[in-house]
């Protein structure tokens, strides 16, 4: 019995680390990504395992090591790398800024076809606000932020860009507290972008950081049209708070069909879903 239940370990231990189909023509982006959601499901890999699940070689996935270590997200170790820790902190912005990279980069080319000249539109402190903005450099609107990530990707000469004041977080390079929410007090946009950790039916759109959701739906509330944008890592996932319901937002936009239940009540309360490039 007992060599059975290892076995039974062996088996869905490497299973984690075996792709069906290894794919060495990647992009070093695409495979950089793909490395780090296979740490995400055992927090360390050899060289070797990586190399074999990727087909590539292990001089590739040492390169490919390198890159992730001086985005800050894995630490190289004696024969290969792990996640960095996080003890249950909130994860960085360079760390979030390139999950779900591809995702997030289809999602914003999207949502910027929404966006037309003279328009005022709100971006909130989310990792894919920031690629909504470098999609949007350069166009003539008026941006409404109180990330420092946004306002550097969007600034442009033909941009108008507000920065809201108030308490920086150097974690998420934000800016929030009753200063931030002061500044927001009797704005109106055309449309807010905003994303969130998680998504149920429940729950709707919720949010690990209370300052944070705070900004979220003082920014909703100004917007004629609210727009979420959710790569497919968020769906069944719950955070502490809830920034809206389901029902609060007219159009979500993300990289994969919503679950049955989310897209139900979406429809039943009058908003829209997209897959992005679907």
């Amino acid at each position: 019995m007992l060599g059975e239940q290892n076995r039974s370990f062996l088996f869905v231990f490497w299973g984690v680390m075996t792709e069906p189909h290894p794919s060495p023509n990647l992009l070093p982006r695409e495979r950089q990504e793909r490395i780090y959601q296979l740490l995400q499901t055992r927090r360390f890999a050899s060289v070797k395992d990586l190399a074999e699940a990727l087909g590539v070689s292990e001089m590739t996935i040492r390169r490919d090591l390198a890159a992730l270590g001086s985005r800050g997200l894995v630490e190289r170790v004696f024969g290969g790398a792990q996640l960095l820790e996080q003890s249950g902190r909130e994860q960085g912005y360079t760390q979030r800024l390139y999950q779900h990279q591809a995702a997030k980069e289809l999602i914003a080319r999207r949502a910027k076809q929404l966006v037309f000249e003279g328009d005022t539109v709100a971006l909130d402190a989310s990792t894919t606000a920031v690629y909504l903005a470098r999609e949007l450099k350069g166009r003539e609107i008026t941006v409404i932020t109180n990330s420092l990530l946004v306002a550097e990707a969007v600034a442009d000469g033909n941009t108008q860009l507000l920065v809201l004041g108030g308490l920086f977080r150097p974690v998420a390079r934000s800016l929030v507290g009753p200063m931030t929410e002061a500044n927001l007090q009797g704005l109106h946009v055309d449309k807010t972008f905003f994303s969130a950790k998680g998504v149920t039916l429940r729950a709707g759109f919720t949010d690990s950081q209370m300052a944070e959701v705070a900004i979220k739906r003082l920014l909703i509330q100004a917007a004629a049209q609210k727009i979420a944008l959710v790569d497919g890592s968020k769906f069944g996932h719950t955070a502490l708070h809830t920034v809206v319901p389901l029902s609060g937002v007219d159009l979500l936009i993300s990289d994969i069909r919503p679950p049955e239940e989310v897209r139900a009540e979406l429809e039943a309360s009058g908003a829209a879903w997209e897959v992005a490039g679907g």
